[in-house]
């Protein structure tokens, strides 16, 4: 599998804006993904980085399927102008390729998006990693190791861009609480991970009407 994460970036970043962006996503990029071959797993805004930015992961089966996507995107007259009006509300986007991370299987993914359906969460967590390089296969030993025990419901590393970031999408809410000591249990957890991964950033992200994952 090949995921295309797209992070859009409101201008004005209001929330009259964020309901348009909805409304032009859920007339014409959501029709358009069942034509021409996108499958939409999860879409939400964050406030970590500007406020209501908006992220759509869409999954497909390889490359070569993300290639005719691209193609026929290009041929299709709605998507070009659903396409258009996001432009419009959110000048400034960025794109990511990623890839799954052996330990969590896609699976569980597909999974999670079914149990949503029946119970939505609402809110999921981003773990952004950033891996030591060549201990990439160490981070997934420790993460098969570790994931059946932690609500991971996805693992993916980037193609474009940085080869040792990861991100981690959390069921729920991570690290809501507010300061405490550490204790065992924690630094049983973080001393290893942070020999392979000495940075981390938390993003809290919350589902928009049509994602997927609810």
């Amino acid at each position: 599998m090949i995921y295309l994460k797209q992070t859009f970036d409101l201008d004005p970043a209001s929330p009259a804006n964020r309901d348009r962006f909805v409304s032009i996503a859920e007339r014409a990029i959501l029709p358009a993904h069942e034509r021409i071959g996108g499958r939409l797993v999860g879409a939400f805004f964050a406030h970590e980085e500007w406020f209501s930015q908006i992220i759509h992961v869409t999954e497909f089966d390889d490359l070569a399927s993300f290639d005719r996507y691209r193609e026929a995107a290009r041929r299709d007259r709605e998507t070009a102008e659903g396409i258009a009006q996001l432009e419009i509300l959110a000048p400034n986007r960025s794109v990511d390729l990623l890839e799954p991370l052996g330990p969590i299987a896609v699976d569980t993914l597909h999974a999670a998006i079914e149990a949503s359906n029946a119970e939505p969460l609402r809110t999921y967590t981003f773990a952004i990693l950033e891996i030591t390089g060549g201990k990439l296969d160490q981070f997934a030993s420790m993460l098969e190791a570790a994931g059946g025990g932690l609500p991971i419901i996805a693992a993916w590393r980037e193609l474009s861009g940085n080869p040792n970031r990861v991100y981690d999408l959390w069921k729920g809410d991570v690290g809501r609480h507010g300061y405490r000591p550490t204790d065992e249990a924690q630094d049983a957890f973080f001393e290893p991970l942070r020999r392979v991964a000495p940075r981390e950033r938390m993003m809290r992200l919350h589902a928009l009407p049509y994602s997927p994952l609810r």
